[in-house]
């Protein structure tokens, strides 16, 4: 039974792993999904390619967005804005345009003043953009489960490597499991009111990063030898393959990201007043002495 009154949500980018997992969990809780990608696979698809110019109506009848996509492969600072912060604020215009009455702009915990990681400087010019249309930004971290795409999907291949490099042995990273991270975008596009500041989500207890590696490795029934890596010689080599028409799973402005994570996750008092659980890395449920309850 729908417990949204027939209500529509499009989804930006929703091939994508956290794409793919707001419009399944949307389509469960009984919204109607419109998938907005770049290849059309029936009628809850609508081609949609960002940076491009929307044609008016293309978000008409839509009572909530939530933009997930970002386009991963472009590497040159010009190609990222003019597609991803540029193309956020195109399609921010037309959602304002069409009336939507509720956006939700998926951004990044690598999105704080002072990184110096392109992916994260772009993301922070997509919340003030989402901020000037009155939407509300969510930053999610290092977000892991079953499905296993983005950072942990990479992050899955490397365990299976004899030598495991260790890059950012002593770093850390604030880490969301799937569910949760679906669980507070229903919470959010329920809401009656949402903030404009960025919202955290992810459990507010920083994990070491050896100990996400081992986890992963323990999961797969695996046993890692890991080789501690400077990760500046990393990154220097992936910039110079990068100048090749080479592909690489993983890009030198990406390992930023993992060496220098956020300070802290922001705003968490916004998903508290919603009830939300946020569960520790590891645990199969939130625990009952969880830092986020429900009320």
């Amino acid at each position: 039974m729908s417990t949204t009154g027939g209500k529509t949500a499009a989804i930006s980018g929703a091939s994508g792993y956290l794409g793919g997992i707001v419009a399944d969990r949307l389509e469960k809780e009984g919204w109607q999904t419109l998938r907005l990608v770049r290849n059309q696979e029936g009628e809850s698809f609508r081609r949609f390619v960002l940076g491009s110019a929307i044609r008016p109506g293309f978000l008409e009848s839509v009572d909530l967005l939530v933009h997930c996509a970002y386009d991963m492969a472009l590497r040159r600072r010009e190609d990222i804005w003019r597609v991803n912060v540029e193309g956020t604020g195109i399609l921010l215009e037309a959602a304002r345009a069409a009336g939507v009455g509720r956006v939700i702009v998926v951004s990044s915990m690598s999105a704080f003043e002072g990184t110096t990681q392109l992916y994260g400087q772009a993301k922070l010019e997509i919340e003030m953009a989402a901020h000037r249309f009155g939407a509300c930004s969510v930053r999610p971290g290092l977000v892991y489960g079953p499905r296993a795409g983005g950072m942990v999907g990479t992050l899955r291949r490397f365990i299976h490597l004899p030598v495991v490099p260790l890059i950012g042995g002593h770093s850390h990273q604030f880490t969301v499991h799937e569910d949760d991270f679906a669980d507070a975008i229903v919470a959010l596009a329920r809401a009656q009111e949402v903030p404009t500041v960025p919202v955290g989500i992810a459990n507010p207890i920083a994990v070491p990063f050896r100990h996400i590696l081992d986890r992963l490795a323990r999961d797969e029934e695996r046993r890692c030898r890991f080789l501690p890596v400077d990760w500046r010689l990393v990154q220097f080599a992936l910039s110079l393959i990068e100048k090749t028409p080479v592909r690489l799973p993983v890009r030198s402005d990406s390992l930023l990201g993992l060496v220098h994570p956020a300070p802290n996750v922001p705003n968490l008092a916004v998903l508290q007043s919603l009830g939300i659980h946020l569960r520790r890395f590891g645990q199969p449920v939130p625990p009952t002495d969880s830092f986020l309850r429900a009320k």
